[in-house]
């Protein structure tokens, strides 16, 4: 057994030191460490010789804060029920304020007086008083307070709702339901348009029905789907937007092409910033080939567009564009095409030769099928 453990356990001499250096290399890192804070030396960092230069700085940039002014706002006439959150920056709000103004007239009520402005909380006095002036509201005036509905309270016998259909109803029925006159009048004139409401919610979209009075009505709205004949596609859409009656005539009709900022600006919903925006677009494409076209105009929502889309009219001017003489800067000048796109049409037509039609022009696989159908209308050969 002895002799089994000293032949197991043998080790020479290099291994012995091997396994020494090993060993010592193991405790010096395990120590180290330990060790190696007591060689050197604490060095006090004195805060207080920069607190001085610290505390100015922060002065200095408090100071430039506020010497920041907003620019110089460009006033001009404008409907806040209507005016779009660009053109309430163009007056010189800030962005918090424009947004409130936008939110306000959405979730709370439309303004009906210039004065109704000032309960936007975050629309300082000052600003009030500079734009009062230029206000202009084109909407109705301020409806006199009904008494508020109780569906479980009746007041008086001629405020009593009862249930009814929306699709249906009599001007005398929605008269018992205490609804006002011009209230009532929107809803059927909103009929005889041919919208129908195809749920209660639907009701909330006629201009003039606040959010108190549709509560109190909610509950007795009875809608008979059986009634309701197909409805088309325009009545659907009728259907989502807010209507009002109210206006004597509608806006005149515009040439997308023609056009000035301001007839633009005539239309519901365009304010002097889309109006820019349109006009610029036009500018760079070359005109309109397509009414559609507008509704590609850089932050135009696709509501507004619809909205505005009926007054719309399209005449052929049109600045073409020579594609086989066009070098690349030029072609990529244009709205529809990129570098690379115009990079692939100087590089095709100096190995092919010059396009003869658009079918050449398919030719060049670089280019989508639906931005050959685009530029068509602009390319001359």
């Amino acid at each position: 057994m002895k002799s089994f453990l000293q032949e197991y356990f043998y080790y020479s001499r290099a291994e012995r030191n091997g396994a020494f250096i090993l060993a010592v290399l193991c405790a010096g890192l395990f120590l180290f460490p330990k060790i190696y804070p007591h060689f050197i030396k604490n060095r006090s960092v004195e805060a207080e010789a920069y607190q001085e230069e610290a505390l100015a700085f922060f002065a200095e940039l408090q100071a430039a804060d506020s010497l920041v002014q907003r620019p110089a706002a460009e006033v001009f006439h404008f409907d806040p029920n209507t005016i779009s959150h660009d053109s309430l920056l163009l007056l010189g709000l800030p962005p918090k304020t424009a947004a409130t103004i936008i939110k306000y007239r959405q979730k709370v009520s439309p303004f009906y007086r210039p004065e109704d402005l000032r309960k936007v909380f975050t629309l300082t006095e000052t600003d009030y008083q500079r734009l009062a002036p230029y206000i202009r509201l084109a909407g109705p005036s301020a409806p006199a307070r009904q008494v508020k509905m109780e569906p479980r309270r009746q007041s008086t016998r001629s405020l009593e709702p009862f249930p009814f259909d929306p699709n249906t109803a009599t001007e005398a029925e929605l008269a018992r339901l205490g609804l006002p006159e011009r209230l009532a009048r929107n809803i059927l004139k909103y009929r005889e348009k041919g919208g129908r409401f195809s749920q209660p919610e639907a009701l909330k979209k006629i201009y003039g029905m606040e959010e108190e009075v549709y509560q109190a009505l909610a509950p007795f709205i009875e809608i008979r789907k059986a009634a309701l004949p197909p409805v088309a596609k325009n009545e659907k859409a009728m259907e989502e937007r807010p209507q009002s009656y109210d206006k004597a005539s509608s806006p005149k009709p515009v040439d997308i092409n023609r056009a000035g900022e301001e007839e633009w600006q005539q239309l519901h919903g365009i304010g002097p910033a889309y109006a820019r925006r349109i006009l610029k677009f036009r500018d760079i494409l070359g005109g309109f080939a397509s009414i559609g076209q507008v509704a590609e105009t850089y932050g135009l929502p696709d509501s507004t567009f619809q909205q505005i889309r009926p007054q719309l009219r399209l005449s052929p001017v049109i600045r073409k564009l020579n594609i086989n003489t066009a070098d690349a800067a030029a072609l990529k000048a244009h709205p529809y095409l990129d570098w690379r796109k115009a990079n692939a049409i100087v590089n095709y037509r100096a190995q092919h030769g010059p396009f003869e039609g658009i079918e050449s022009l398919r030719q060049l696989k670089a280019l989508p099928a639906d931005v050959v159908d685009r530029l068509e209308p602009y390319l001359e050969y």
